[in-house]
């Protein structure tokens, strides 16, 4: 049974693989350079990124299309359901994980246990569970649902997977009957290659986001510009942690390119072209809502507000030449509890990713990661 990595000292370095056409730069440039979202794409991609040497991808997923104005500029749509997107990428590769988001506010625990049960096992070990509650009203209303305040959410979701990992641990019928699930009975088989489970990671930095994560997670997913950022959310979650081992994995950006100043001079071009009317509609959704995200641009401008959201400036920026990123990526690691990074590049391709593969090759040489081939886990 394949087991989950708990070595402190390596750096498991994942692709935020495309959720959109573009993801955390919303650039008409980037939109029109990227590929186009397709089997064949998106497949090669995966595959890329196997051969790169990337430790997993991590696709985010959202239901309701409720995005228009980021739609018709290219920055949304289409994106493929998480989970079914996965088993075609499982399919074409052969060690690369795939940690694919599923929404414990509108599924019920036996979907995703019996999902995910067959995800891990049909990969052979290579599946993990971003566990996200939703904070959208759209996607409540998609689902005939009311909107559920913020911390209930999140209680609710604890229920949800301590529910799922019975049913995944149990050979025999559960039979819980709590303050919001009900589940009596067992799932069909296969039961889920990994041990004690499959990996699961979150992403709410909230106060009730992190003792989610400290409870029920092994890696909270953040946003951080700097490694002080980094490391403040570290001592959060480090204090509300009971005997456990749970890290954070900070998103980033990147381009890579072999002279100096090249990557520089590209992320540059790429901001000269920010969609505002996308970037409003999506800080709607970052912020909690559209008038949430409309007081920020009241507050800093437009053009500030724009650059703000629609730049990825809230994330590590790991911009220039391999030797630039794998440095900040090595610092990453000896001076934060980070055990792993998500990286997103602006303009995503087979191509960017290969080039990635030599800041990878550092990080070897430095003795913070391993390639996934070489090992028995994923992550």
């Amino acid at each position: 049974m394949k087991p989950l990595n708990s070595d402190p000292d390596v750096l498991s370095v994942g692709y935020f693989f495309p959720a959109g056409q573009t993801n955390h730069v919303w650039s008409d440039e980037a939109s029109r350079r990227v590929p186009r979202m397709n089997r064949n794409n998106l497949l090669n991609l995966a595959q890329a990124a196997e051969q790169a040497g990337f430790d997993s991808l991590f696709i985010a997923d959202n239901w309701s299309g409720h995005q228009r104005a980021a739609e018709r500029g290219g920055h949304q749509a289409p994106a493929f359901h998480a989970p079914l997107l996965a088993m075609g990428i499982f399919a074409v590769t052969e060690h690369i994980g795939v940690i694919t988001t599923l929404h414990t506010t509108h599924h019920r625990p036996a979907h995703v246990a019996r999902m995910g049960a067959a995800l891990d096992a049909f990969s052979d070990g290579r599946w993990g569970w971003n566990a996200v509650t939703g904070h959208a009203e759209p996607e409540a209303a998609l689902f005939g649902e009311p909107f559920v305040e913020h911390d209930k959410r999140y209680a609710m979701a604890a229920e949800f997977v301590d529910v799922v990992q019975q049913l995944w641990r149990e050979e025999g019928s559960i039979d819980h009957i709590g303050k919001y699930y009900r589940s009596q009975g067992r799932i069909k088989a296969p039961r889920p290659v990994q041990r004690p489970r499959p990996m699961i990671v979150s992403a709410g930095a909230s106060s009730a986001g992190t003792a989610f994560a400290a409870e029920w997670c092994d890696a909270l997913v953040t946003l951080a510009r700097t490694e002080d950022d980094v490391r403040s959310l570290d001592q959060r979650l480090q204090g509300q942690l009971r005997g456990r081992h749970v890290t954070s994995w900070p998103f980033a950006i990147c381009i890579v390119r072999e002279g100096d100043g090249e990557a520089e001079e590209e992320y540059n071009h790429l901001l000269r072209s920010l969609n505002a009317d996308a970037a409003w509609e999506i800080a709607g959704d970052i912020l909690g809502s559209i008038e949430t995200a409309q007081a920020m641009f009241d507050r800093l401008g437009r053009d500030e507000a724009v650059r703000a959201i629609g730049s990825g400036s809230a994330m590590l920026q790991l911009i220039g030449t391999p030797d630039q990123v794998a440095e900040q990526l090595i610092s990453l690691k000896r001076n934060t509890g980070a055990g792993g990074v998500l990286i997103n590049f602006p303009l995503w391709s087979p191509r960017e990713l290969s080039d990635f593969g030599a800041v990878l090759r550092r990080l070897e040489d430095a003795g913070v990661r391993t390639a996934p081939a070489s090992r028995e886990y994923s992550w």
